[in-house]
């Protein structure tokens, strides 16, 4: 998949399936640091520990709650490791990604604090805070300018673009890639098709990248006094729907900031779960033929920040009976499941409805209907 573009949000390899993948570096946070000292250090440690609060939860601001307020004074507690470096050591690409790089980015020295998933999530559980799981779809960003020099498509070889990108990318917690514009790339889309946003063209590049969300930005670059400012609009897409936004006149910090704050809230409106009371929910899963295929889905099922438990109840041939123990509703909890991609509707039986997905079905022996999905061994 990076052979395809660049990845801008994190160092996290793409998963093999479709629709989402583990956004793994969302529990760790890089700060500039004047120096190693214990003031400066609980600074930093607070300063990331809201940085994972936001990620995990898809808000911006995070309301200084009594819990929040009281883990704030200990950083520590949630943190396992923190580690100094040197950030001229590292790629252009990781020091873009420190999180206070915009106004430290002088600084000889900086800290990576690694935080410990459970403890943040029991922390959001304890502040009332809703939960935004870390198995996220990518973003492709295709952005057209406008400049005195003609009409160019964004790729990886403009630096600050790709890094203001990469800042915003980071902050939300969001896996956003820009296209790498080779020949198959650039035989479907042209300046001229992102321009005039042909969405059947962008539709099928897009799909080259497995990307379920996709960005268009069209803007105009106007030079004054050797400052750089844009014009132009935003449409975020998925399936068939949209939304847009215009900007006047801005920098492309808020350029970028804009495209990644409209990706975001396309998912988190699907994606973000709230309520702090578990409910349990009744589920079949055909196409466990195994106890490999079995394992498989326990680990996926225990991965899943808003899953608390997980009960065998029958086994059925390849079908199993489980109960779900969920901060998600039944519903939202089908659509976690299927926008991610790891299961897929089952064959159509006698008697059995199968929709959209899933269906209302009686186990032999039980009175109780229950709800079925697939299982994809492919993935």
């Amino acid at each position: 998949m990076l052979a395809l573009g660049v990845l801008l949000s994190g160092p996290c390899a793409m998963a093999q399936n479709p629709q989402g993948q583990v956004v793994d570096w969302l529990y760790e946070v890089d700060q500039y640091v004047p120096d190693q000292g214990a003031d400066n250090r609980l600074e930093a440690g607070q300063r990331s520990l809201l940085r994972v609060l936001s990620r995990t939860t898809g808000l911006v601001s995070i309301p200084r709650t009594p819990a929040v307020t009281h883990a704030l004074s200990q950083p520590q507690r949630y943190y396992g490791q923190y580690v100094y470096f040197s950030p001229s050591a590292v790629g252009s690409q990781r020091r873009q990604r420190i999180d206070n790089a915009k106004i430290a980015n002088q600084a000889d020295l900086a800290v990576r604090f690694s935080f410990q998933s459970e403890a943040v999530k029991q922390l959001v559980r304890q502040a009332k805070l809703p939960s935004w799981w870390s198995r996220r779809p990518s973003t492709l960003a295709w952005i057209v300018l406008d400049t005195a020099q003609g009409r160019e498509i964004v790729d990886s070889s403009q630096t600050e673009m790709v890094n203001a990108l990469s800042r915003e990318a980071a902050r939300r917690g969001l896996p956003v890639l820009i296209p790498s514009m080779d020949l198959q790339d650039s035989l479907l889309v042209s300046p001229a098709v992102v321009w005039g946003r042909f969405t059947d063209l962008l539709d099928e590049a897009s799909a080259r990248y497995q990307a379920q969300y996709y960005l268009v930005g069209r803007f105009s670059v106007q030079e004054v006094l050797g400052q750089r400012f844009y014009t132009g609009e935003w449409v975020a897409r998925s399936g068939n729907t949209e939304d847009s936004r215009f900007l006047r006149g801005v920098s492309f910090e808020e350029v970028a900031r804009t495209g990644v704050d409209m990706a975001a809230q396309r998912i988190l409106d699907r994606h973000l779960v709230f309520g702090n009371t578990v409910s349990q929910h009744d589920l079949v899963v055909k196409g466990i033929g195994s106890l490999e295929a079995y394992a498989q889905l326990l680990d996926y099922f225990e991965s899943l920040e808003f899953v608390d438990g997980v009960t065998l109840q029958e086994i059925t041939g390849d079908a199993l009976a489980l109960s779900l123990q969920s901060l998600a509703g039944l519903d939202q909890l089908r659509q976690l499941l299927v926008d991610d991609g790891r299961f897929q509707s089952p064959e159509a039986e006698a008697g059995v409805d199968i929709g959209t997905g899933f269906s209302e079905l009686v186990l032999p022996g039980r009175q109780q209907t229950k709800t079925v999905l697939q299982w994809r061994s492919d993935t």
